[in-house]
């Protein structure tokens, strides 16, 4: 989980704080510590809040539906990785809008889920956990974000890590990805999405508007 969330940080440079929903024991506030990045975290299970907060982080044990929707334009990021594909459809969408309202002007969402493409993901993997509830194709991630006011800016599929893959699986690995090409060996999706700046109205030097021109 770190090789693959490490480099993720990145993404929120000059966006503190930011909130890590369903943060688990702290790995990406952990990151987002060591790059100097602000962060608040978010999970609603005791233990995993506990363990986090052991560690001395500010973490909050609470349903995000209800957290985001008491703070409004608090955040300048948001990370939410491994959490919408336990949600249906029509919460997700939920969640997707309290993000854009708990972002501030220009902030930053990242979202990362299993890649259904990835055909161990969708065959065997994504099924594995009872809790999943659907898997998030990127095509409908990004339609749901512009949706709810939110412009994706990356997408990307990637596995994170040569050395998740295991020096001994390394020569399997290698041949289904040239049978398979986009549909083996990149389990992760990440999608950046940012919230747009308001536009500022143009002064007209007092003069009156030629909607009150008649």
């Amino acid at each position: 989980m770190r090789r693959v969330q490490t480099p993720l940080a990145t993404h929120f440079r000059g966006h503190s704080p930011v909130l890590d929903i369903g943060c688990g024991r702290g790995i990406f506030l952990q990151i987002l510590m060591a790059a100097g990045i602000d962060a608040i975290g978010l999970d609603h299970s005791d233990e995993a809040v506990a363990s986090c907060r052991e560690k001395g982080f500010q973490v909050h044990c609470e349903d995000a539906h209800i957290y985001l929707t008491r703070n409004e334009q608090r955040f300048g990021g948001i990370f939410c990785s491994q959490v919408i594909e336990h949600l249906d459809y029509e919460d997700a969408l939920a969640l997707l809008k309290l993000c854009h309202a708990a972002l501030r002007p220009d902030g930053v969402l990242l979202l990362v889920t299993p890649n259904p493409l990835d055909l161990s993901i969708i065959s065997e993997i994504f099924w594995l956990d009872p809790t999943h509830v659907r898997p998030y194709p990127g095509a409908l991630l990004k339609s749901m974000l512009e949706s709810v006011g939110l412009q994706p800016t990356i997408e990307r599929y990637f596995l994170g890590d040569w050395r998740l893959v295991g020096r001994k699986n390394l020569l399997a690995y290698f041949f289904r990805r040239m049978l398979l090409g986009r549909y083996y060996g990149k389990p992760n999706t990440m999608i950046l999405a940012r919230k747009s700046t308001p536009a500022i109205p143009a002064k007209n030097n007092g003069q009156p508007s030629s909607s009150a021109v008649r």
